[in-house]
């Protein structure tokens, strides 16, 4: 009870951050429309679906971040861990909130281009490609890049709020203390990851494609790797979080 407690804390606070991004995406897919006629499909792709897709993991990094700084500088941070939940269960909670917010967000934003600007373009589309066909196959690729995409944003996610309580741990130099912590986890991931996989070659592939079309297969093991590394720094978060506060 205490974590999803925490959990709708946390939904509750940084929601209007998303919620305001939100809404300027679908202004901006209004005007968009209105002017689509002066912009070609491309560019229209680029502008209204691609540039906010970036803003939004922009977003959602700099939430994560967010998070701890405000409640550290205000010490309710302290308060957090007068709950009886462990210090890596209140990191995960706010890693819920950030990934739950960013799902939403960037299906609304995919709506909201289906239903405002893919309508107007569709006849120009279902013209150029044979969609029977091409369909299943362009399904299935967006789907795998989607989870794909999210489980990248989750490691991100970790690797921030470990560069900031790697930040925490001194009292000078925060800034070049989180700089080298931040890339120096993602190089030793880099590093380790290729030679873990290795060691994970007898796991399913993951099938990308329609069986009627032409299908890829992407090894499983970086994935697996990824999602091990990701548990080991939630735990290993969740040990500086309490040490740092001295619970």
């Amino acid at each position: 009870m205490a974590l999803w407690n925490l959990f709708k804390k946390e939904i509750k606070s940084i929601s209007p951050l998303f919620g305001f991004f939100t809404v300027g995406v679908v202004a901006l897919h209004v005007i968009v429309l209105y002017k689509s006629a002066d912009f070609q499909m491309d560019a229209t792709m680029v502008l209204a679906l691609i540039i906010p897709y970036l803003f939004l993991v922009a977003l959602a990094i700099g939430t994560g971040y967010y998070q701890l700084h405000v409640e550290w500088r205000t010490n309710s941070i302290y308060l957090l861990l007068s709950l009886p939940i462990r210090g890596w269960k209140v990191l995960a909670a706010k890693l819920a909130a950030v990934l739950s917010l960013l799902i939403a967000t960037s299906i609304v934003i995919a709506a909201s281009f289906a239903s405002l600007l893919l309508r107007v373009m569709w006849e120009e589309v279902s013209t150029s490609e044979d969609w029977s066909e091409l369909g299943p196959s362009l399904m299935s690729l967006v789907l795998n890049l989607y989870w794909i995409c999210l489980f990248v944003m989750l490691f991100l996610l970790i690797v921030v709020q470990f560069t900031f309580l790697c930040g925490q741990l001194v009292a000078k130099f925060k800034w070049f203390v989180m700089v080298s912590a931040f890339f120096g986890i993602i190089w030793l991931s880099l590093l380790i990851s290729p030679l873990l996989s290795n060691l994970l070659v007898w796991t399913p592939e993951i099938v990308i494609g329609h069986k009627d079309s032409d299908m890829a297969f992407l090894h499983s093991g970086p994935f697996i790797v990824l999602g091990l590394l990701c548990i080991g720094l939630i735990a290993l978060n969740g040990f500086i979080f309490e040490k740092e506060v001295e619970v």
